[in-house]
Formats: structure tokens, C-alpha cells, sequence
């Protein structure tokens, strides 16, 4: 059974364990909010600070963040942001997720994104933007699946952005 938790309450070798997977594969930890770049006790420390507009990094919007967990192993992060800045409202979204390699194609994204859409949607917003890059399709799959409406495409030089939509019920 999934469960999810706030990165304070798991243990800080579980959280190590999640971003070193991710580094052994090559690959980006989306919706970790700089966690490939500090350590996992200074990284709880941030996104702590980032639940509450008084304690936010510069250049960041507040947001909680989740690990989804699967008999106690973390099988991926969701980040919620609370609203949305210019380059969240172009490329980010209110969330971001990742799932680690060795758990993919067993259904946790759209678990996870169907949860943190709930809480977003308990703090007031009645609408949630979530995006993807064109190439991603399981994302782009999950996304749809849980009632994303694509709006957009953001073209640039070397990606191009899908914008989707998800309404509050």
C-alpha cells in the first residue's frame, strides 16, 4: 500500500538511497526541489523552510513536498507549489515528480499526482497546472489519465513544454 510522507519524517538514509539511485542512472530528480544538490539533512532543513512564505529561498514559491512510500521504500517525490512563478507558470507547474527507475510502470505517478492534487486543491486553488516535456509520454500519459487538459505547447530551441490543466471536482 502507498503512503506518503514529508521528507522530515523519513529517515535521512532512505532519502540518500532515493538520490543515489537517480545518480547512478544518469538522471534527473524532478519535483526534488535541489535535492541532487545538497545533502539529504540539509535538504529536509530546506523544504522545511519552504512550506512557509517567511522562511522561502529567494526565487522560490512555497510548496510542500511528499515521498511516496511502498512497504516503507521510497518509490518517488512530489513537490506541491502553493502558486505559481513566471517560469513555473511556463515550464514547472504546481508539480513536479519523479519516480525512481526500479519502480516505474506500477502506477505510483498517477497515485502521487492524484494525491497531491487533492492537497492542492484543500488549500483553495481550483486549478492546477502540471507540465511535462512532448518527449516524456509517460508522463504525458499520467497526466491525461488524471484529467489533465492540455492548454499548450511552450516551444523553445531545445525542448518543447506540454502545459496541462487539472480542475478542481
Amino acid at each position: 500500500m502507498i503512503t506518503f510522507k514529508e521528507p522530515i519524517d523519513v529517515s535521512l538514509q532512505q532519502i540518500e538511497d532515493y538520490k543515489n539511485e537517480f545518480s547512478l542512472n544518469n538522471e534527473s530528480i524532478h519535483g526534488a526541489a535541489n535535492l541532487a544538490e545538497l545533502s539529504a539533512k540539509d535538504w529536509v532543513q530546506f523544504v522545511e523552510k519552504t512550506k512557509h512564505k517567511e522562511t522561502v529561498a529567494p526565487g522560490f514559491v512555497t510548496a510542500h513536498t511528499f515521498f511516496a512510500l511502498d512497504n516503507d521504500k521510497i518509490v518517488g517525490i512530489i513537490n506541491a507549489r502553493h502558486e505559481l512563478n513566471d517560469y513555473l507558470l511556463n515550464h514547472g507547474g504546481h508539480i513536479g515528480y519523479s519516480v525512481r527507475k526500479s519502480e516505474r510502470r506500477k502506477g505510483y505517478a498517477k497515485k502521487m499526482l492524484n494525491y497531491t492534487s487533492e492537497f492542492l486543491f484543500s488549500l483553495g486553488l481550483d486549478k492546477i497546472l502540471i507540465t511535462c516535456d512532448k518527449n516524456n509520454i509517460a508522463s504525458k500519459r499520467t497526466i491525461e489519465s488524471c484529467g489533465g487538459i492540455l492548454e499548450n505547447e511552450v516551444i523553445e530551441a531545445t525542448r518543447t513544454t506540454l502545459r496541462y490543466w487539472i480542475y478542481k471536482k
